[in-house]
């Protein structure tokens, strides 16, 4: 008998998979094109107060955890990360290997600079940040322009962030794609009251009245000190409105002091990390998010699927997602009275309350779509393979 073909191999690397945006992402990928390739994924150890993604990640695809693969620079652990990614690869047998994130797109990059396999990286957000020094940007930009003369293509989740890359001379401009990040965007219930009585049930709140929600890390990325301003401002205007905090973070206690020193406390819910964070979101009037930066902020995505509005500072990819006055409001970031504001327009607004309309989503979902974006990286992935034959 004939033994059937050997499927192409493809293996992401990414530095730690903690439930964020790009891991979810990752994961999701994985999911979605496994039936079409032997998809493998290879990440660092690292977890962190946020919750882990390795068992779903490990219930869909064989995963391996490289010990010397960490986050921060690190001249003892890096050059190790090389030569054991190497060794993965090469065991693997990898035809295209897929990177994620600054630190494992460059390690991985490196890593797979001598074997025959294809490289693409992904940018779920450049490596360097507002809050870096400039010291620690030029270096990132440094080791992104050495990384990317070991790539056959470079994939960003928004047109912001190919404009920075480029911006930043990069890579070379041809070898860009803009690909979103992997998300449903049909509602997990198309019952929308069902769902939204459900979500206020499992948090113990009231079914009647308004909700301010969050979702995300409590990092300096997603700016807690905003967030914090921004919900005592909303909830001591309106008396009756409550608030869901949905994840953890090393800065979730400075919120809950300033909420406690304003005499909140009893009307703001703090839930920790939560397995499905997307089922609560019908709970939500309004979903806040007030980050500093972002590659594409996948929350806003979710949010939008279950028909919240959101009201958001403007980052990489938001405006490619929120249509104003329509789906809800884009701000200056690290600008609490812009998102209260904005918040309380949504608020006040019938056409803005959820559900949204299924017309005013219908743009998101015609660039974002899941389907959509599995089939521009399997047509990405086909491409790149029909080069090695």
């Amino acid at each position: 008998m004939t033994p059937a073909p050997r499927r192409p191999r493809i293996v992401h690397v990414i530095t730690r998979l903690i439930v964020g945006g790009a891991q979810t992402s990752v994961v999701s990928l994985c999911e979605g094109l496994n039936a079409d390739f032997d998809v493998y994924v290879v990440s660092g150890p690292q977890t962190g107060p946020e919750g882990s993604l390795h068992r779903r990640a490990a219930e869909t695809v064989p995963l391996t955890v490289v010990e010397s693969l960490r986050r921060e620079i690190s001249p003892r652990w890096d050059p190790v990360a090389v030569h054991s990614l190497r060794r993965v690869l090469r065991r693997l047998d990898a035809d295209i290997v897929h990177t994620h994130s600054s630190k494992a797109g460059i390690v991985g990059r490196l890593a797979a600079a001598p074997l025959r396999a294809r490289v693409v990286h992904t940018v779920h957000g450049w490596g360097h940040t507002p809050a870096d020094s400039r010291l620690r940007r030029t270096v990132f930009i440094a080791l992104e322009r050495l990384a990317a003369r070991h790539c056959d293509a470079l994939v960003a989740v928004s047109e912001d962030n190919r404009q920075e890359g480029i911006r930043h001379h990069i890579g070379l401009p041809n070898l860009y794609r803009v690909i979103p990040e992997v998300v449903e965007l049909q509602p997990l219930d198309p019952d929308f009251s069902a769902s939204r009585e459900r979500a206020r049930a499992t948090l113990g709140i009231d079914q009647a009245g308004e909700v301010v929600g969050w979702v995300g890390r409590f990092v300096v990325q997603k700016d807690p000190e905003t967030l914090s301003e921004a919900l005592v401002s909303l909830l001591l205007a309106r008396a009756e409105a409550q608030a869901v905090l949905i994840g953890d973070g090393p800065h979730r206690a400075q919120v809950e002091q300033v909420v406690r020193g304003a005499g909140i406390e009893d009307r703001v819910r703090f839930t920790g990390v939560v397995h499905d964070a997307r089922a609560l979101m019908p709970a939500f009037d309004v979903l806040l998010h007030p980050s500093r930066w972002e590659g594409q902020p996948i929350v806003i995505q979710e949010a939008l699927a279950e028909r919240v509005p959101v009201v958001a500072a403007k980052t990489s990819g938001t405006e490619e997602l929120i249509e104003p006055g329509r789906t809800g409001y884009i701000v200056a970031p690290r600008m609490p009275d812009e998102l209260t504001r904005a918040a309380t327009a949504v608020l006040d607004t019938p056409a803005l309350s959820a559900p949204l309309s299924e017309d005013s989503l219908d743009g998101v979902r015609k660039t974002h779509g899941r389907s959509l974006v599995l089939d521009r990286y399997r047509e990405l992935y086909y491409s790149l393979l029909g080069e090695l034959e």
